[in-house]
């Protein structure tokens, strides 16, 4: 229903059918009130009309109304009605004043809305432009860095594997494993926003538990976590919900993984969740550097890096993913500032059998 509408609003020849309408609803106001005003009060009406149309609508549903407008007041308002007939030749200026009057408004409307298109295209170019150069920066040196590091430790054991102890090659072998999987989730991170960018986030919803949420997200990060501690607070009752699981995921590597990034190799990073009224409340929490007043609106835009990350690696796509992927799932995703020191991200997700 609601894509049957914006094909209606999109038809070429909706405003000149609201324009009909509108003119129509003015005349047969001004035919109830013409007893009481002088008909040339109305012509402001029509004026309003002609301003709407074009700002809604093209110059030529503007026109249209311009003319159409000077046609109705003329046949049904002023004397001898219900013809084009004019007995006062003083209406004859008004009715060519109003017509010039009109035109100009429509042409200088639609200008006006012409102008303020191209002033929006053009400041979308330029953003468009600047998330180009920072995705480029970015891009060149975040998939750099994991590929200059997996080639240094794949040509170390080509070279000189004869020499190296076992040790030393179990090493090389997990930082190229390390880095390998740092950039599989930038390259993830990249088509996922590239999915969501073109509308083609498609949820297959199914009830599960967030305990084996939690299980494969933190299996995926087990090369990144160590020996982190994780502290894992989740009730034994906890209802199932209704969610798509490979996605839900997705949300939780790039949390835990963005707790462990920005927090101390030996913080613990804190998973709890409980009930909320209908809703499921998730938290992920760290013990590191927090979040700046100013980064809390911003922190989940598209690319956006905080200040303190200029030292960290990334693309800024993490967090916009996971708000994303959170919302489609009718839920809510924010950040805030731990009790004592860290952030926290909190997720809310409706319990119901359905999205």
């Amino acid at each position: 229903m609601k894509n049957e509408f914006k094909y209606i609003f999109r038809h070429p020849f909706f405003f000149y059918f609201a324009s009909v309408v509108a003119i129509a609803g003015i005349t047969l106001f001004g035919e109830i009130i013409k007893r009481y005003l002088e008909p040339t009060n109305l012509v402001m009406l029509y004026l309003l009309a002609v301003v709407i149309i074009a700002l809604r609508g093209s110059r030529g549903p503007a026109i249209f109304t311009s003319v159409l407008s000077v046609l109705a007041f003329d046949f049904f308002l002023i004397p001898p009605y219900l013809t084009f007939v004019v007995d006062d030749w003083e209406y004859i200026f008004t009715f060519a004043g109003f017509l010039i009057v009109g035109l100009v408004i429509s042409e200088l409307t639609v200008k006006a809305k012409e102008q303020a298109r191209k002033a929006r295209q053009l400041e979308l170019l330029r953003a468009t432009e600047k998330l180009q150069t920072a995705l480029l920066n970015s891009m060149s040196h975040d998939l750099r860095t994991p590929l200059a590091s997996i080639i240094g430790s794949i040509s170390m054991l080509l070279q000189d594997a004869p020499s190296l102890d076992e040790e030393t090659i179990k090493e090389l072998l997990q930082d190229a494993l390390g880095e390998s999987h740092r950039l599989n989730r930038l390259v993830g991170n990249l088509l996922d926003m590239a999915r969501m960018e073109a509308g083609a986030l498609k949820l297959t919803p199914k009830s599960c538990e967030l305990r084996d949420v939690i299980g494969v997200s933190l299996q995926e990060l087990n090369h990144k976590l160590n020996r982190r501690p994780v502290n894992i607070q989740i009730p034994q009752n906890l209802p199932e919900i209704p969610i798509d699981f490979s996605w839900i995921v997705k949300v939780f590597v790039n949390l835990i993984d963005n707790a462990v990034k920005y927090s101390p190799e030996d913080s613990p990073v804190r998973i709890q969740a409980g009930t909320q009224g209908d809703q499921l409340r998730i938290e992920v929490a760290d013990e590191g550097i927090g979040i700046k007043q100013e980064d809390s609106k911003r922190i989940f835009s598209k690319f956006y890096r905080s200040s303190k990350a200029e030292q960290i690696g990334g693309l800024g796509l993490g967090l916009s993913i996971c708000k994303g992927i959170v919302e489609a799932h009718k839920g809510r995703i924010w950040a805030e500032n731990g009790k004592e020191k860290g952030a926290r991200f909190v997720i809310l997700l409706p319990l119901g059998k359905t999205l």
